[in-house]
């Protein structure tokens, strides 16, 4: 399960390749243009070992004013070319310059790491809640934050591998406005969702097959990371 990645150069590049098309494109939508800057913003902040986004925009959601954050933030493994770890977010707030509530917030995982201070974990996960990143503050307060318990982790529910692209048509999905259900059926979009799952997507459900015809073999322990204290 470790490798079906590509090294961190190449899945950045397919992230850049998200933010190169919203940058174009969201412009010429008013509920959506502001994304442009932000998209220039974290050009000018990422670095060589480092990749994080952030973005917002603003819907109607069960008749309420809500404010959705979508973001990423990937780094490298020190001295190596893989991903060490990866967290895509989804957030939606009730509220918009003003957050009231948070309603939902999930995040996607991916993590190599093992260590003893930690039980066994999917690889690959979605979890609810946890701590929120750095990132995605954007003036909410840590009133609203803990009462979600940030501090329980878990459980940390196996999940397939996740992109910005994919991560976003998902929300386009799932929150669909005017303006997104465009973008969501525009060609260039498409056509770049269906390089994410070719790239990240067929990879990942091709290895899970091949673990899961093994026999003796339960394939949910491959899925997981374990720590040195349950491997010793």
């Amino acid at each position: 399960m470790e490798t079906i990645l590509p090294d961190y150069q190449e899945f950045i590049k397919l992230e850049d390749k998200t933010l190169k098309l919203i940058h174009h494109h969201l412009s010429q939508y008013r509920r959506l243009a502001h994304i442009s800057g932000l998209v220039q913003k974290s050009w000018s902040c990422n670095r060589r070992d480092m990749f994080q986004f952030l973005m917002y925009w603003d819907v109607v959601y069960m008749d309420k004013d809500c404010r959705l954050i979508v973001g990423a933030d990937i780094a490298k493994e020190k001295g190596g070319s893989r991903i060490a770890n990866s967290s895509h977010l989804v957030c939606v707030i009730e509220g918009t310059n003003n957050p009231i509530k948070i309603l939902r917030k999930f995040h996607f995982d991916y993590v190599t790491r093992r260590s003893d201070q930690r039980q066994p974990h999917p690889r690959f996960h979605l979890q609810y809640c946890g701590s929120l990143s750095p990132i995605a503050h954007l003036n909410i307060s840590n009133e609203l934050i803990n009462r979600l318990d940030p501090d329980v982790d878990g459980p940390r529910i196996f999940f397939r591998p996740m992109t910005l692209g994919l991560l976003m048509n998902m929300v386009f999905h799932e929150f669909p406005c005017d303006d997104t259900e465009k973008i969501r059926i525009d060609s260039a979009w498409q056509n770049l969702v269906r390089e994410n799952e070719r790239e990240i997507l067929i990879p990942f459900y091709n290895k899970c097959i091949q673990l899961a015809g093994r026999s003796n073999f339960v394939f949910f322990d491959e899925a997981y990371v374990w720590p040195d204290k349950f491997t010793n």
